[in-house]
């Protein structure tokens, strides 16, 4: 049964346009992928959905007394207030209620004193009792329980008051009660953000087997591979449905460009031919003086222009940064040995007696739950100034923090990039022209740039400084999927070491050759990508 139609939706902003013209329908248990580049309205179309935000015409179906949750991106104002523990009940408004008209019919119950009126109290009670226990009204903690241990909710925050949270554990608590909520329609705008790995395969099997419809807004490949069965894509102010997940998606959309491309090339091939045909037969017509070679080139020409009307415009090529980063030097084989390392921060302890080794070109992905120490091991590995971390010899490393920032967020971006890397103008140009950067760009302040014009201006810098150890922390974090696919083809390039943090398990799988894992204060190493490490995951863990 359909539980949402939507049917010529449009929306302009001051902009012009934003969408156009979208129509698509979803069936009751649909999990369902919105993709598009960071812009495309991805993020509008849900909140339209869920009725926060106006459209400009069309319709937006929803069945009747459907209850549709929305979970907004970042860090977001939110009006609750209470303890957390509060907040996560509130999910149960109407089981609450119910309790509560419970109680009124036990305490009504034992004043009763005619008999007939209390026989009717316990009919009324009995009915209502009943369709308490059928909604889960006696399995409230529990549920509440199954979630917060599946989150990893700190159980201490559940105390706390609400807005006195950070914006990540906000986010988390509203992601808690709306999924206790179990609404018929769930709106999910980038669910995984703020959530390590096992976070994310927790949600990944309760969204699984969750009865209820999903629509959500992703950059998480992996995650979308392992939850959704359709993929509808945002591009150009329309959409376009496939089925599948979303490597199901890339298979498709690959094929129809080829295809696409094939089309093209035979089109223009035919309008090549078409117009020599045409020359030929005027210049026939000239030579015989025959007007009939002129009336087969005119009706050749109105062919012509109904092809060239209908025809495909050339397909865009797949972006790529077309560099090639060159290391400075091989070094040593080893490049980092750990050894019996001790980390802590204030008196939390992250490891003890740690140990590890990361070879020459070794591609190496660091993984583990949040807060266990993982930005701390890199910045150690950067400063280079613990005893028990040695670097190996001609190490040139490069680094890339969690939060990009530039030491003068007013500084033009050809200014700065100058500044940065001593390039001359017309040099500078020319590179940053290969990071995508064109004469509109250069005079940006870098503090305004997007997620992805500060990783790829970043990299551009890094790559002047000839580095043969590459150090980044969660560097997909702020960019959309065709920035995470340009960042991996780039770093697939790289002739040197590789170090990352990281949860996105595809850039994962696609780069590394070495897991790293931060497991109960030691380092667990396995030799391939995150797959392989998933297969071995638990053998490793006894190893130890």
């Amino acid at each position: 049964m359909i539980i949402l139609d939507v049917n010529k939706l449009k929306k302009s902003f001051g902009f012009g346009l934003l969408l156009d013209d979208i129509s698509f329908s979803l069936n009751e248990g649909e999990k369902v992928a919105l993709i598009g580049e960071n812009g495309s309205g991805k993020s509008t179309l849900l909140k339209m959905i869920a009725h926060l935000e106006k459209y400009d015409s069309g319709s937006i179906s929803i069945k009747k007394n459907a209850v549709v949750e929305y979970l907004e991106q970042g860090d977001v104002a939110d009006s609750r207030t209470g303890h957390v523990i509060g907040v996560l009940r509130s999910a149960f408004s109407n089981v609450i209620a119910m309790a509560d008209k419970l109680h009124d019919y036990e305490m009504a119950m034992k004043e009763e004193k005619d008999d007939e009126k209390l026989e009717k109290l316990i009919i009324k009670y009995s009915n209502l009792q009943e369709k308490f226990a059928s909604i889960g009204g006696y399995d409230m903690d529990m549920q509440i329980n199954v979630v917060v241990n599946g989150l990893q909710i700190d159980r201490q925050l559940l105390d706390r008051d609400f807005n006195s949270l950070s914006g990540g554990e906000r986010t988390l608590i509203n992601l808690a009660r709306i999924l206790l909520r179990k609404p018929d329609l769930l709106l999910l705008d980038e669910p995984t953000n703020h959530l390590d790995i096992s976070r994310i395969e927790w949600l990944e099997k309760f969204i699984r087997d969750y009865k209820g419809t999903v629509i959500i807004v992703s950059h998480d490949r992996y995650f979308l591979d392992k939850v959704v069965n359709k993929v509808i894509e945002l591009n150009d102010k329309h959409i376009k449905i496939y089925f599948g997940n979303y490597t199901s998606f890339v298979e498709q959309k690959e094929n129809e460009e080829v295809k696409e491309f094939q089309i093209y090339k035979v089109q223009q091939k035919k309008i090549e031919e078409m117009e020599k045909a045409i020359k030929r037969l005027k210049e026939w017509g000239k030579m015989a003086d025959n007007p009939t070679f002129f009336r087969r080139a005119k009706a050749i020409q109105s062919n012509l222009d109904r092809l060239r009307e209908t025809a495909i415009d050339r397909p865009k090529p797949k972006k790529e940064l077309p560099i090639n980063f060159v290391a400075t030097s091989r070094g040593s084989q080893e490049v980092v040995r750990i050894n019996n390392l001790d980390l802590t921060i204030g008196n939390k302890q992250l490891l003890n007696k740690a140990k590890c080794l990361i070879l020459n070109q070794e591609k190496v992905a660091i993984i583990g739950e949040n807060g266990t120490g993982k930005s701390t091991l890199i910045k150690n590995i950067t400063d280079n100034s613990n005893p028990s971390i040695q670097l190996g010899r001609q190490q040139k490393i490069g680094y890339l923090s969690q939060i990009i920032e530039f030491t003068d967020n007013n500084a033009k971006l050809l200014d700065y990039f100058r500044e940065e890397t001593n390039e001359d103008e017309e040099h500078a140009r020319s590179i940053l022209f290969n990071f995508q950067f064109f004469k509109n760009d250069m005079i940006k302040r870098v503090g305004v740039l997007s997620g992805g014009e500060k990783l790829r201006l970043k990299l551009a810098i890094l790559l002047q400084q000839k580095i043969n150890l590459l150090i980044l922390d969660e560097p997909t974090n702020h960019i959309d999927i065709e920035t995470r696919e340009i960042l991996e083809d780039t770093l697939s390039k790289f002739q040197g070491t590789l170090i990352f943090v990281s949860h996105d398990r595809y850039f994962i799988n696609k780069l590394a050759n070495k897991i790293i894992e931060f497991h109960n204060k030691k380092l667990y190493t396995f030799n391939g990508n995150y797959d392989e490490y998933l297969l071995d995951r638990d053998n490793i863990h006894l190893k130890y």
